[in-house]
């Protein structure tokens, strides 16, 4: 049971910090080039390979929020 809440811990904790990690690259891409954030990632026109950097950054941004409650709950469990 602990080894398995030091993994649940571990996978939120990672995923808060990749999400922020990657909305904070889009962010910086927006401020810089915002011509860029309707460009498609892929060439294929077909779901899901026609996402666009704008969602990428909304996806990351709900993936950061997500770890980081999980993580914090985590911690309280543990407390």
């Amino acid at each position: 049971m602990k080894s398995t809440h030091a993994i649940a811990r571990a996978l939120a904790l990672t995923a808060f910090l990749f999400g922020l990690l990657m909305w904070g690259y889009v962010v910086i891409i927006q401020v810089t080039n915002p011509d860029w954030l309707d460009l498609p990632l892929s060439h294929i026109d077909m779901f899901p390979f026609d996402w666009r950097l704008d969602d990428i950054g909304m996806f990351a941004f709900v993936l950061a929020v997500a770890g980081f409650l999980l993580w914090q709950i985590q911690l309280n469990l543990k407390a």
